[in-house]
């Protein structure tokens, strides 16, 4: 399960691209939502009881700046809160699409609380009139287990930035809050992206509708992501 132990940026990056694309390449999530979005939080995690050492995970945020582009990725943990087991699985990949500027802003604190800090539901699946009949939250979350979309909520996952692994990708201490506003650019040679994030840029595109980079999209790996794996 080496993509569930993704530590660094860069991994917990290339880790991100392969979970969204694996979800926009089955038409789990409309472009027109990722087009729309003000962020972008991808996380694989693994739930356990309540006070059963080993249950959580990790991910990056990237968010929407004033150009329009994204910004560079922030790594966080994730501590399972109150997930619905529907499928009676353990492992799942996830996707927050982030509907509003509170709902990056929460992502840009230390800790927050999805579903707490934040309002999260389901998010719509399909064209535009299903986005126009589903309710607006400021969070949708997208689920994958055991490569079934859909089932799981994860109301009570606190999601922690991870600041020293933030520090080691950009070469210097910055916080969650910096690097979603695009502060980090000039601390990485004035580039909007990290070369190690690169699979993610191009997936992003993807996801969007626009062109992508075919050669960096086939360079992604093709290993199952923790929310496909069986027991």
């Amino acid at each position: 399960m080496g993509l569930f132990t993704s530590t660094g940026v860069g991994k917990e990056s290339d880790k991100a691209a392969q979970i969204l694309k694996s979800f926009v390449s089955k038409g789990k999530i409309p472009t027109e939502a990722i087009a729309n979005a003000k962020g972008l939080a991808i996380f694989s995690a693994i739930r356990a009881g309540m006070y059963l050492a080993g249950s959580g995970g990790s991910g990056i945020v990237v968010a929407r700046l004033a150009d329009g582009t994204w910004s560079p990725p922030s790594a966080f943990s994730v501590r399972s809160g109150s997930i619905g087991l529907v499928y009676g699985v353990d492992v799942y990949d996830c996707v927050c699409v982030l509907n509003t500027d509170a709902a990056v802003e929460a992502y840009s604190k230390p800790e927050m609380n999805l579903g707490g800090t934040v309002a999260a539901a389901a998010g719509p699946i399909g064209g535009t009139a299903d986005m126009n009949m589903k309710e607006y939250k400021p969070v949708w979350v997208y689920t994958k287990s055991r490569g079934l979309y859909g089932g799981l909520t994860v109301d009570g996952t606190v999601i922690k930035e991870k600041g020293d692994a933030n520090a080691e990708f950009y070469g210097s201490k910055v916080t969650a809050a910096q690097i979603l506003r695009g502060d980090v650019r000039a601390q990485v040679g004035g580039s909007k992206w990290p070369a190690g994030a690169k699979q993610l840029v191009e997936v992003l595109k993807l996801a969007e509708g626009k062109r992508a980079d075919e050669g960096v999209l086939q360079g992604i790996s093709t290993e199952p992501t923790p929310g496909d794996l069986e027991e």
